[in-house]
C-alpha cells in the first residue's frame, strides 16, 4: 500500500478521532459517527490545470438537522508554501459543485508548524479586502510523540510514529506504540490500520532491531510480541494473495531475524548448519512451528531436524 493510500485509510478508518483532534469543539455540533465518504471527486488542481482526485472528502450531518457539512482533507507528504492556495482553490470549487458548507483540513506529515491550529488566508489589501479563507492544518513533525501517545484517539496514537521521540530511541518508540494498541482491547480491521502504519513509518537499523528484539523478550511485552507475529503471518497472506512478493520476503525476513535471535538466546552460538537451516526457511508457518517447539527442544540440531 503506497503512504499517501496508507494516511487517507488511517484517517478515513478514525474519521471521528480525527475531527476530534483537529476541531475538537465541533462534537456537539456533528453526527461525526454517522459520517460518509464521497468517492472519487476530480477538481481542476490549480495553477497546472491536471484534474486530480482529492484526498478525502467526507459529509457529517449536522446536529441540528440541518444540510450536511463536507469535510476536505488533503494530506501533504511535505509541507509547501503554496498549498493554501490550492486549498482555497478546491474549497471553491466544492462549494460550488455540492452547495454545501465546507471544512477544509491539512495535514503535513512532515514540515510546517507542529500541532493543531487555524490558518486565515485574505485576499486583496485593505480597504480593498475581497476575501478570507479559514482552513484548520496539523503538523505532526515537531510534535512530541510521547504526549500524543497518552491521548485516548488512537489516530493520535498512529501520529506519533512522525513526530520527535524524545527520550525514546525508534525501538522504544514502536514498542510504546504496538503496548499501547495491544492495550486497546479492539481486534479486527482497525487495528490492522494502526500496525500497518507503525510497520511502514518506523524503520529499524540492524542495531535498533536487535535492541528491539530484546525488548519483545521481556515478559511484559509478550502481549506485543504475538500481536506483532500475527501481523508477520497476515502480511505473508495479503502479499501472496495480491503478489506483491517484496513485501512477503519482508515479512519473513523479518520474522527469521526474530526466530534464530530466539534460538540463540537459548542455545547459545548456533552450528553454521543449524544457522543456515533458519535463515533459508521461506515462508511464515514453519518459523512459527519452530518458535512453538523451542520451549521443548534439548537442543538446535533437534528444533531444525523436528525432533
Amino acid at each position: 500500500m503506497s503512504h499517501d493510500q496508507l494516511s487517507k485509510s488511517l484517517i478515513s478508518t478514525f474519521f471521528q478521532d480525527f475531527l476530534r483532534l483537529t476541531i475538537p469543539d465541533s462534537e456537539p455540533l456533528l453526527h461525526s459517527d454517522a459520517t460518509t465518504f464521497v468517492d472519487k471527486e476530480l477538481f481542476i488542481d490549480w495553477p497546472q490545470g491536471r484534474r486530480r482526485e482529492l484526498d478525502l472528502l467526507a459529509q457529517v450531518p449536522m446536529g441540528d438537522g440541518g444540510a450536511p457539512l463536507l469535510v476536505h482533507v488533503e494530506i501533504e507528504s511535505e509541507a509547501s508554501a503554496t498549498m493554501n492556495q490550492r486549498l482555497w482553490m478546491y474549497y471553491m470549487q466544492i462549494r460550488l459543485r455540492h452547495d454545501l458548507l465546507v471544512l477544509p483540513i491539512l495535514v503535513n506529515l512532515r514540515g510546517g508548524r507542529p500541532g493543531v491550529g487555524l490558518e486565515i488566508l485574505e485576499e486583496g489589501i485593505e480597504p480593498l479586502a475581497t476575501g478570507t479563507f479559514r482552513y484548520r492544518v496539523l503538523g505532526l513533525s515537531g510534535c512530541e510523540a510521547e504526549d500524543w501517545l497518552t491521548r485516548p484517539e488512537p489516530v493520535a496514537w498512529a501520529f506519533a510514529a512522525l513526530m520527535r521521540p524524545g527520550k525514546w530511541s525508534p525501538a522504544e518508540l514502536k514498542l510504546h506504540f504496538l503496548r499501547r494498541v495491544a492495550a486497546w482491547g479492539v481486534t479486527g480491521f482497525r487495528k490492522e490500520v494502526l500496525v500497518n502504519w507503525i510497520e511502514t513509518y518506523v524503520q529499524l537499523s540492524e542495531e535498533e532491531s536487535a535492541l528491539y528484539q530484546r525488548l519483545l523478550e521481556q515478559e511484559e511485552n509478550k502481549e506485543v510480541e504475538e500481536m506483532e507475529l500475527t501481523w508477520l503471518g497476515k502480511a505473508e497472506a495479503k502479499g501472496v494473495e495480491k503478489g506483491i512478493e517484496k513485501g512477503v520476503a519482508q515479512a519473513v525476513e523479518h520474522m527469521r531475524r526474530a526466530v534464530l535471535q530466539r534460538v540463540e538466546q537459548r542455545f547459545g552460538v548456533l552450528p553454521e548448519d543449524v544457522a543456515d537451516r533458519i535463515l533459508t526457511v521461506d515462508s511464515i508457518d514453519p518459523l512459527l512451528e519452530l518458535l512453538d517447539r523451542l520451549p521443548l527442544a534439548k537442543s538446535a540440531d533437534e528444533l531444525v531436524s523436528g525432533g
